[in-house]
C-alpha cells in the first residue's frame, strides 16, 4: 500500500542515517509499487540487490516510473513521463530521485 510521507523527513532521516533509511524506504517502496503497479521490468528484491551496486538505482528509477504510470492509468490519471528525468538523478544524485519518487506517490495516495 502507498504511504503518503513527509518528503523532507525522507530526505532528513536518509542523511542522518548515513543512507540505512533510504534502504528501507526504497524496500518498502518497491513492494508497494511492485504490488499495486505490477510493471515492475524486474522483481523487488533483485532491484534491493542491485541497490548495493551503482546500478540499483538506475533500475529503481525504471521500475518506479512504470509502475507509477501504471497505477495513474488505474485511477484513470494521465500518465507523465518522468523516465529520463528518473534516470538521470537515479545516476547523478539519488536522494533526489527518493523525493521525487515519494512526492508522486503522496499525489498518489
Amino acid at each position: 500500500m502507498l504511504q503518503n510521507k513527509n518528503v523532507v523527513t525522507v530526505i532528513i532521516l536518509s542523511i542522518v542515517t548515513c543512507g540505512i533509511y533510504s534502504l528501507i524506504w526504497c524496500w518498502q517502496t518497491m513492494n508497494a509499487l511492485d504490488a499495486q503497479g505490477q510493471k515492475s521490468l524486474v522483481p523487488p528484491i533483485v532491484q534491493f540487490i542491485l541497490l548495493f551496486f551503482y546500478i540499483g538505482f538506475i533500475v529503481f528509477a525504471l521500475c518506479a516510473d512504470a509502475n507509477l504510470n501504471s497505477i495513474r492509468e488505474q485511477r484513470g490519471l494521465a500518465a507523465k513521463d518522468n523516465k529520463i528525468l528518473f534516470l538521470i538523478l537515479g545516476i547523478v544524485f539519488p536522494i533526489a530521485l527518493v523525493a521525487l519518487v515519494q512526492n508522486d506517490i503522496n499525489e498518489l495516495a
